[in-house]
């Protein structure tokens, strides 16, 4: 009889080795169905020995036959291959409990999540123990519900109803987990009260567009009831009023175009805004309460919409001395096509940017600009930052003035594709204002700068931009220049210049300003254009 060969395997053996996988995959399938509330868990064998269990969160108490073995996570070694009952236990979370086959050979790696253990909160409302057909809102822990039953995790927690019209009602409770608490909250009628009552600007432009030129009241009254809105000038004569309507809500917001009760443009000067509230009568009461304000009405105040291209808050090429109102803020975004500076061809994709400046106070201004130019093989980044004073307001035929520190950072150049000039620059805005709709800016400055992004030229360069803007209440237009000299390099180098035209528009009573952009450059070897939309919010 011939002997099996050294290849030989016998089939029966290969057929047992199956059937023992088989029996220990689907013992640790039945094993991964908890026997007690729990989530999700994953049950893993891999090359090794022992045991490594991890829960989230951590930190969980790890049972074994009922014998605690230590927090998760944890690696155990010599648990005898077979069937055991595991369970991981943690405060404020449900236990977790499976029945898992432990092999002879292998490393079993047992993951769990835990899912936090909750009660049932039910609030039942009456009122003046009848019932309530209102509308309420309920607060856990100072968050609003959805719902009047609701799960809420164990411990102490504080549940308040609030209903437009009713004393707002709190209670205390202890929740115990997987246990039902039923709360009944009795509701009484509120006294109308007049509170919380805001501007969102102490000066404003009414010949200026979107929401810049609108005053916002904000205030909440704790019951029904009727009001108005009064404007008075400084001899307290009447220059608008508007009622309120019927108060149905708690919280309450009236906006005013700035203009007088004929449509027209009050004079500038400090106006009083008025508030006067009366509660509904009835069981409410009929009080009376009112708030009071002074806003500044100022031709002035320039805050509409500018570009933050370039880090230099104004047109798209030349920075203006106007600062705006103090606390108020504007962020930008926009996309160009063209051929940027120094480049042979058009853009590899959409150049972009994004800034914002703010007004901490009155006459002072801070932006700052990020552009970036994705390439086929890298970035071309680019950032600046800006802090603008004003130094006064144009009076007759001397203009409005600033002063302008700004520095920028080119990744590899002088200038980037939307304008950002690497280097220390020092400029000097200057403003004139002809009449309402028209204005004029020029801004010269020195430039010190430096071909990889760092001054290192000794000497400055010299910048001087310039341009003008007409301005409507819904839509903009302006038109900008800007032109580097280096001394150094003589006229070849006056050549270097920009143009560009901007058309912006901003709906009425809107917070958001869209703008186009076009222009072009030129210098003694290359030239190239551009074109592109932005997307700006004035606050």
């Amino acid at each position: 009889m011939n002997k099996p060969s050294a290849s030989y395997r016998n089939p029966f053996d290969r057929l047992n080795r199956v059937k023992k996988r088989s029996a220990f995959l689907c013992t640790v399938l039945v094993a991964i169905l908890p026997l007690g509330a729990g989530a999700e868990t994953r049950i893993v064998e891999t090359a090794g020995s022992g045991i490594l269990i991890e829960s989230t969160p951590a930190r969980a108490k790890v049972f074994i036959d009922g014998i605690e073995r230590g927090l998760t996570p944890l690696s155990l070694d010599g648990v005898l291959p077979g069937v055991h009952t595991f369970r991981a236990a943690k405060d404020w979370y449900n236990d977790w409990t499976a029945q898992v086959t432990v092999p002879a050979r292998g490393l079993l790696e047992i993951f769990i999540d835990l899912s936090p253990a909750t009660g049932t909160i039910t609030v039942n409302i009456t009122e003046e123990g009848g019932d309530f057909s209102g509308s309420a809102r309920i607060f856990l822990n100072g968050v609003e519900t959805e719902g009047r039953e609701f799960d809420a995790p164990p411990g102490w927690r504080t549940v308040k109803v609030s209903a437009f019209g009713r004393q707002d009602a709190q209670k205390s409770v202890f929740v115990v987990r997987n246990e039902e608490l039923v709360l009944d909250f009795d509701l009484k009628r509120a006294a109308f009260e007049l509170g919380s009552a805001r501007i969102n600007r102490s000066r404003l432009n009414p010949a200026g567009g979107g929401a810049q030129g609108m005053l916002t009241v904000d205030f909440t009254v704790s019951a029904p009831g009727t009001g108005r809105f009064i404007v008075l000038n400084g001899n307290d004569d009447e220059v608008f009023s508007a009622p309120l309507g019927e108060f149905e809500r708690t919280e309450q917001r009236f906006v005013w175009d700035g203009r007088d009760k004929n449509g027209n443009i009050p004079g500038d000067g400090v106006y009083k805004v008025i508030i006067e509230a009366e509660g509904a009568g009835g069981t409410h009461g009929a009080a009376q309460a009112s708030a009071q304000f002074e806003v500044r009405i100022d031709s002035s105040l320039d805050e509409g919409p500018m570009s933050l291209a370039s880090g230099l808050a104004g047109l798209f090429l030349v920075p203006v001395s106007d600062t705006g109102a103090g606390g108020t803020f504007q962020v930008e975004a926009g996309m160009v096509l063209g051929k940027p500076p120094g480049e042979s061809r058009g853009f590899d994709t959409l150049p972009f940017y994004a800034g914002v400046s703010f007004s901490p106070v009155d006459r002072w201004q801070l932006a700052a600009t990020v552009n970036i130019r994705p390439g086929r093989d890298t970035a071309v980044p680019a950032a600046a930052g800006s802090v603008k004073r004003e130094i006064r307001k144009q009076s007759g035929f001397l203009p409005g003035a600033a002063a302008l520190v700004s520095y920028g950072w080119v990744k590899g150049g002088f200038i980037s594709a939307l304008g950002i000039k690497s280097g220390l620059q020092l400029n000097a805005p200057f403003s004139w204002r002809l009449g309402r709709r028209f204005s004029l800016y020029a801004a010269p400055a020195l430039l010190w700068t430096g071909g990889d992004g760092y001054p290192q030229e000794p000497a400055p360069r010299v910048v001087v931009s310039g341009g003008m803007l007409c301005r409507f209440p819904l839509v903009s237009a302006g038109l900008s220049a800007l032109t580097v000299i280096t001394p150094a390099s003589g006229l070849e180098e006056f050549c270097r210049a920009a143009l560009s035209g901007e058309l912006r528009f901003t709906p009425p009573r809107s917070n958001l300003s869209i703008g186009l952009i076009a222009g072009g450059f030129f210098n003694s070897d290359d030239m190239g254009g551009y074109g592109g939309l932005s997307v700006c919010g004035l606050f």
